[in-house]
């Protein structure tokens, strides 16, 4: 038996529409298969080479993200302690301000003290003015209806008329003088000071309801300070027709209005004691 050579017979390969390929066409489908391979390859390591560039990518913008908070929390922690700074110096402020309200607080309350002192001590200086005025006064008279000239003697002439009253004036009077301000077709009043109190009670005593007043056509009136006047009207709060009467007389005789009242009461009761009196 001869030995021959087997022919391993060639494989035929169908392309896709069913058509037998020859050994050349499939080394060809082969180079390509390869080509493909390469390119799916080198496209892996393109792929590998930029997920390497964006890790670094991310990683520089972690650290500098990392360097911006750390920036931050610098600056978070600087302006921390500003604020405690600020909130300590504010707290001694407080206390300041609390230490001060305190001691404006005792102040205040020692003004109070020595304002209430002080009023009263007021009071007190008013009264003894008062008294004094009060007391002076009594050496004094006011006259009401004497003509005013522009160069008068007012001193003679309040003598001359004192004298019908009551002979040698000329010693008895100390200082005669105009009230106020001189004023166009109105006549001041004049004021006359004694030198003895009791010339003074005895001139106002005979000058009650005098004819001498109405021949002159003078009126006398004593003098009495304002705020007695004032401190009674508040008071003595009557009718409107007596209080207006009161008013007039005052006006008339520049006396307070206190003093015109007590004198009003007085003299109606001495007329109430009269009638009893009579009708027993």
């Amino acid at each position: 038996m001869t030995s021959q050579k087997l022919i391993k017979p060639a494989k035929l390969k169908l392309d896709p529409k069913g058509k037998d390929l020859s050994p050349n066409i499939e080394k060809k489908i082969e180079a390509r298969e390869m080509e493909q391979d390469y390119a799916v390859e080198v496209s892996v390591n393109a792929d590998r080479e930029k997920a390497d560039v964006s890790n670094e990518t991310i990683l520089e913008a972690i650290l500098k993200l990392e360097s911006r908070v750390d920036e931050k929390l610098a600056d978070l922690s600087e302006q921390s302690k500003q604020s405690s700074a600020m909130i300590a110096s504010l707290t001694k402020a407080i206390q300041f301000n609390t230490e001060e309200e305190k001691d404006c607080k005792k102040r205040v309350k020692d003004l109070e003290i020595q304002n209430e002192h002080l009023r009263k001590d007021n009071c007190e200086l008013k009264e003894r003015v008062r008294e004094q005025e009060r007391y002076r006064m009594r050496w004094c008279l006011r006259i009401k209806g004497i003509e005013e000239k522009k160069y008068e003697d007012i001193r003679s002439h309040v003598i001359q008329i004192l004298s019908k009253f009551a002979p040698e004036m000329e010693e008895a009077v100390d200082i005669v003088h105009r009230l106020g301000r001189r004023m166009d077709n109105k006549n001041r009043n004049v004021i006359v000071l004694f030198t003895q109190r009791r010339v003074k009670d005895e001139i106002w005593r005979r000058s009650k309801n005098s004819p001498i007043c109405k021949a002159e056509g003078v009126r006398l009136a004593e003098m009495l300070p304002r705020e007695d006047l004032e401190g009674r009207d508040a008071s003595s709060r009557g009718s409107g027709r007596q209080r207006c009467f009161l008013e007039r007389i005052w006006k008339a005789e520049m006396l307070p209005r206190e003093d015109l009242e007590d004198r009003d009461a007085s003299s109606r009761g001495s007329g109430r004691q009269t009638k009893a009196v009579a009708s027993d």
